[in-house]
């Protein structure tokens, strides 16, 4: 809540009077959220509303300064002081992942049973169909960037939305706007594991020495998705030998090559 006036407040900067008006209008409607009657509402759903203006008057100031350029910096650290907007919700806007976060509650590990942040902060695509309830804690559907940024904010338990949800995500998010987007599919299978094991194998330690074994592995995989090609047989890395395996078949050693000892080592006891 923004801080009571005083004789000892600190003036207002210039740019403060083209405000004035918006920020009245969410006292209005802070007001109204607080005295609203709670009948047949559980308890946690008192404080939805509360939240979701907290959020946008915060966002309001916000956008004025980082997107629109509309308010001085002086004027933007004011506001911050005098409590108009929440200065540590703001700051984590500006980390990527969290740039619609709905409240500092949904990502506090404390409120929850198991130590884990709110269920709107996992993406809508991520869920199994049907799981599209608000979260507990603030109202908040999903607050993840990939919805809520083609939704220009999270999606609140009273805002206009497609009746699935889950399967709105899976498609793409589309908008009528915004085509969908175009997700990469997931690839499942034992060629996949293949492409995997090959793309360590590059990452790895010595990965020069290891790249005939991972084109062999992206072959056998490639064969396995049906693409035509022949997979040749793996040759699994084994330093030195490789070049004698290279250079053909060796002859037979004689029975006289072994030396006196009978070891066929070459090593001397």
């Amino acid at each position: 809540m923004p801080r009571i006036r005083t004789l000892n407040t600190k003036k207002a900067p210039d740019g403060f009077d083209d405000v004035v008006p918006q920020l009245e209008e969410f006292a209005n409607q802070m007001r109204d959220a607080v005295n609203e009657p709670h009948e047949g509402k559980r308890r946690n759903e008192a404080t939805w509303k509360i939240t979701k203006i907290h959020w946008e008057r915060s966002r309001y100031i916000y956008e004025l300064y980082y997107k629109k350029k509309a308010i001085s910096r002086e004027l933007y650290d004011w506001l911050l002081m005098e409590k108009h907007a929440d200065a540590a919700l703001i700051a984590k806007w500006k980390k990527p992942g969290f740039e619609y976060l709905c409240s500092l509650m949904s990502i506090d590990k404390r409120n929850s049973n198991f130590g884990t942040t709110a269920i709107c902060r996992v993406p809508l695509h991520l869920r199994k169909a049907g799981a599209a309830q608000p979260s507990v804690s603030t109202g908040c559907i999903s607050c993840s960037s990939q919805e809520a940024g083609r939704l220009g904010g999270p999606i609140w338990w009273d805002s206009p939305r497609p009746a699935d949800l889950v399967g709105w995500a899976k498609a793409g998010c589309p908008t009528a706007e915004k085509p969908a987007k175009k997700r990469k599919a997931e690839e499942e299978g034992e060629d996949a594991e293949l492409e995997a094991r090959a793309a360590a194998l590059r990452r790895g330690v010595n990965a020069s020495e290891r790249e005939a074994e991972a084109a062999a592995l992206m072959a056998t995989a490639a064969a396995l998705r049906g693409s035509g090609e022949k997979a040749p047989p793996l040759r699994m890395h084994g330093g030195d030998d490789e070049d004698d395996e290279d250079a053909g078949p060796q002859p037979a050693a004689s029975a006289g090559d072994e030396d006196d000892d009978g070891d066929i080592t070459g090593d001397e006891k």
